[in-house]
């Protein structure tokens, strides 16, 4: 009786230990969940973008501010952004993708994502067009988007292929590029424990862009022209905007105009413009050679209304990777990317 009587102490004492730990464990994540901070199972990511609508103009856009709480080390993620599965690639993470958009015969794929041709990842589709049936058959745990994918449509027709999934959204922030993409590294980083790994991403980022304006110290008197050539149109983009905030606000170079109007398309403009900006600089882009149609930039910047303007006659004109560019931008890794081809057209 003695024994038993000292069996019943003994076990009563290890319940009270078990249920004080778990206590403590308990409190510890509803103390993070206070704080909005991540418990040890989920990591908790902010939305905040705008969800597109019908029009173009963006009139009918609605805001998505939201908390997302997202399971660590998700094995299943359907990612929709070429810039976020680089940088997955480089924190070795391709394991944990299950499907991507690859285009009609993989053909929307840049060259440094070519691994990811591969069957094993299913095909869902492109960057605008997605196929559903394919993001159900994934069975994600996670899903990323950015710009292009993050409308309204999408966001209800995600709900149904994939209920359980956590919309995660990865795009850039023009107005503050730096910041924004080195955040969605750091957020993969929490999510996947490669934390450290991604400090090393965003530090490597920072080198770069030091790097990249030394050199453009050096050509303050050196107005630069970023172009967009679509079978033949002429856009351009200015600071804080999509391609003219890596120009011109993360790597230094100053613009040949400050008046550029904002619009995510761009602001049109003519070989007139281009001779009358007279840019000793122009960086070119071909939307119709990455959607893979013709390429026309040559021709387009190959008149006799612009021939005489300084980046023509010097030779500085720079065609940029379309794939790179267009398709995927807005990541610490391709914005790395970006900042060593731009650095390599300077070395010409």
């Amino acid at each position: 009786m003695k024994k038993l009587g000292l069996l019943l102490v003994v076990g009563l004492m290890f319940l009270l230990v078990a249920c004080s730990n778990g206590g403590s464990d308990d409190k510890k994540n509803s103390e993070a969940d206070s704080k909005g901070e991540s418990s040890d199972k989920t990591v908790k990511i902010e939305n905040n973008y705008q969800a597109s609508g019908e029009k173009r103009d963006g009139s009918d856009a609605k805001a998505v501010k939201e908390t997302v709480e997202v399971p660590k080390n998700p094995k299943n993620a359907v990612v929709f952004d070429y810039g976020t599965l680089d940088t997955m690639k480089e924190l070795g993470l391709e394991d944990k993708v299950k499907a991507l958009p690859k285009g009609e015969g993989n053909k929307s794929l840049p060259d440094f994502l070519s691994d990811f041709k591969d069957e094993k990842y299913l095909n869902t589709g492109s960057l605008k067009e997605v196929n559903f049936d394919k993001v159900a058959e994934a069975k994600p745990e996670v899903i990323y988007i950015s710009g292009r994918t993050a409308n309204q449509k999408n966001l209800d027709e995600f709900k149904k292929a994939a209920p359980d999934a956590k919309v995660v959204y990865v795009g850039v922030d023009d107005k503050d590029e730096v910041n924004s993409l080195k955040k969605n590294t750091e957020n993969l980083g929490k999510i996947y424990d490669k934390e450290d790994k991604a400090k090393s991403l965003t530090k490597k980022l920072d080198d770069k862009i030091a790097g990249i304006k030394d050199k453009t110290k050096d050509l303050k008197d050196k107005k630069a022209l970023f172009l967009l050539v679509n079978e033949g149109e002429l856009s351009t983009f200015g600071a804080g905007e999509r391609f003219g905030s890596m120009i011109f606000d993360t790597m230094g170079f100053t613009p040949a105009d400050e008046n550029i109007k904002n619009s995510k398309h761009g602001q049109n403009v003519t070989n007139e413009y281009v001779a009358e900006k007279n840019p000793s600089i122009i960086f070119a882009m071909d939307r119709g050679q990455a959607i893979g149609g013709k390429s026309t930039a040559k021709n387009a910047l190959g008149n006799d209304v612009i021939k005489d303007v300084d980046a023509i006659k010097d030779d500085k004109v720079y065609e940029l990777d379309p794939k790179l560019w267009y398709f995927a931008s807005g990541s610490t890794t391709t914005a790395i990317k970006q900042i060593e081809e731009v650095e390599k057209a300077l070395e010409k």
